[in-house]
């Protein structure tokens, strides 16, 4: 199972990969796909044959299109993307006519949600820049917006050597959305040099370097000075400190800092919310939830996503059928956590709701959700769905690769996880531990114990990574499979954090399975250092020595289940029936009466 991706409460951050979209300095490429605002075309824009013709006036009506608020359709955008092509390039026009339009694309890019926004308007910065016009006082701060969206490093200092040069830094504006996009690129002792190189710092300044604090959950004591020595404080700063103590896990500063706001919006109890929910504390978050004065879309999504994350689906679910019931629409974030739910249910049926209920919506089927879809479709065995979600992905990460690869794994299809595992390494995608739980798990199915052994190789040796129990277990089931008992035996001796319950359990049923009491007798023995109350170890060598003939110590083994009262976990069994999942669980032991119970969703 992939691992959750962790809540982060800075909702502004849009997470891209520059690498994957090339800045090209020889042209501008607009997506296609960014809404940009568009202004009144009762008049049309000029057609791409009277481009030679195009006068200033035509550059202003651009620069108004973009400077408005109302949407345009797609064929509109490309026209304004020949448009600002022609213009750039033909250089028709002085710096005069062409910044406007420069600043009102740069400005009206670096507010949009989309997240290839912010990579657009910094082509359109790299054009402008080979053109030799420069950025003024109004546009830096939102081509520094752009850098700390994606973000970006090197680009945000760039176009901090920018203003230096040009002696903008001086401009508090530019001051302040350096300090922020320092902050956002995860650098704090930039943020915070940046900040004390501003001479007169106003509570924006403050507010930012309190963000960077915050992001990061990094010095604390430091963040609680500044926001001590604060001239003026407003509700970003108190929540700032929220969040800054939210994300370093210091959940009783935080609701101190919380019970302490003059003022508490939306923001400050969802920041509470979202909180309690990382470190698991479901019970006050939702009692927190439920106290809310106001919620918005980010409150519900955060409590849906918390219940998700903490292995509460059915509460998940009943939370987003009240939210459906008070008539609010979800967006892509708050389906991930509706997705991720489903995931654990396993039902078929309700997977296959969930997928149309995303196309009924029409919600944005972003990376985030794409993936969450194959994760949800592959653990419901639905791996036609799992493939087609995947194949959606523009560009898959490690989240998506290993949604994937595990699901079929576990699923019966161990050559095609394997050969998505390879298409991952052509790709240079690199694997986490958790992918090869899933590759391990796949070769171990599939009976490629060599196969395996190289992948197990290379966690260390091409990829430098740590081996944990989870890894050794699927070898040493690998092993076990194979009858190469002894080899298996000799891996859990030679574990680094001791023999695992997981690794001695699959070698105990390989011991079984190829009826080998030797080592059997010495794995039952840890085994039942470890889990000295798990009967299943228990029935398992009883169940051995029966299948060698040992009776006398297979009931003595059961004896020992019968002296010591242990109490077995309950047997469960779901099934489908008219499109509803249901549960049942057996919750009387040692006798023929059952009490059934049933979980309708």
């Amino acid at each position: 199972m992939p691992t959750p991706r962790p809540f982060t409460f800075d909702y502004n951050v849009l997470p891209c990969r520059l690498s994957l979209v090339p800045l090209r300095f020889s042209a501008f490429l607009l997506p296609l796909h960014v809404k940009v605002a568009a202004a009144n075309f009762s008049s049309p824009i000029p057609s791409a044959s009277s481009l030679a013709t195009a006068t200033a006036t035509d550059v202003d009506r651009l620069a108004a299109v973009l400077g408005s608020a109302t949407p345009i359709p797609l064929p509109q955008l490309d026209q304004i993307h020949a448009h600002i092509m022609r213009y750039f390039s033909g250089a028709a026009f002085s710096s005069a006519v062409l910044l406007p339009l420069f600043n009102a694309a740069v400005r009206s890019l670096s507010k949009s949600p989309l997240p290839s926004a912010p990579f657009a308007a910094l082509r359109l910065y790299l054009l402008m820049t080979r053109a030799s016009l420069h950025p003024g006082r109004f546009t830096l701060p939102f081509l520094l917006n752009c850098s700390a969206a994606i973000p970006s490093l090197p680009l945000g200092s760039e176009l901090h050597s920018r203003a230096l040069r040009s002696g903008l830094l001086a401009v508090l504006p530019v001051s302040n959305a350096l300090v922020d996009m320092y902050g956002k690129c995860g650098s704090l002792p930039l943020a915070r040099a940046a900040f004390l190189d501003i001479s007169l710092k106003d509570v924006v300044s403050f507010n930012a370097l309190l963000g960077a604090h915050a992001r990061l959950g990094a010095d604390m004591p430091s963040a609680q000075r500044l926001f001590d020595a604060m001239p003026h404080r407003n509700v970003i700063s108190w929540n700032a400190l929220i969040v800054g103590y939210a994300n370093a896990g210091d959940l009783s500063s935080a609701r101190g800092v919380f019970d302490r706001m003059p003022v508490q919006n939306t923001v400050s109890w969802t920041v509470m919310v979202a909180g309690y929910c990382k470190t698991g504390a479901v019970v006050a978050a939702r009692e927190l939830f439920d106290r809310m004065p106001e919620k918005n879309l980010v409150s519900w999504t955060a409590m849906i996503t918390g219940y998700s994350q903490c292995g509460m689906p059915k509460e998940a679910l009943a939370l987003f059928r009240r939210l459906e019931r008070q008539r609010i629409e979800p967006d892509a974030a708050t389906m991930v956590g509706v997705i991720s739910a489903s995931a654990q249910l396993g039902s078929v049926e309700l997977a296959n709701w969930v997928g149309s209920y995303v196309d009924r919506k029409k919600i944005d089927r972003n990376e985030r959700v794409l993936t969450a879809l194959v994760d949800m479709h592959a653990k419901c065995a639905n791996v036609e769905e799992a493939l087609h979600a995947f194949e959606e992905i523009p560009f898959p990460d490690a989240y998506s690769y290993t949604a994937l690869i595990n699901g079929l794994a576990s699923h019966g299809h161990e050559m095609k996880a394997l050969d998505i595992f390879d298409r991952m390494q052509k790709e240079a995608i690199k694997p986490d531990p958790i992918t090869f739980v899933g590759v391990l798990s796949a070769c171990s199915h599939a009976g490629l114990v060599d196969k395996g052994l190289e992948y197990w190789e290379s966690m260390f040796c091409v990829y430098g990574m740590e081996r944990r129990a989870d890894h050794y277990a699927c070898v040493v089931d690998m092993l076990g499979r194979a009858g190469r008992l002894k080899q298996a035996y000799e891996m859990i001796q030679s574990m680094p954090m001791g023999p695992h319950p997981g690794a001695l359990g699959a070698l105990l049923a390989a011991c079984r399975t190829y009826a080998n009491i030797e080592i059997a007798e010495s794995v039952a023995k840890e085994l039942f250092k470890l889990e000295p109350n798990n009967t299943g170890n228990y029935i398992l060598l009883s169940s051995i020595y029966a299948e060698r003939g040992q009776w006398e110590d297979a009931a003595r083994v059961r004896a020992i289940i019968r002296g010591r009262k242990f109490n077995k976990l309950p047997g469960l069994s779901w099934f489908d029936e008219q499109q509803r999942s249901r549960r049942f669980q057996n919750k009387m032991y040692g006798k023929h009466n059952f009490c059934l119970w049933g979980l309708n969703l």
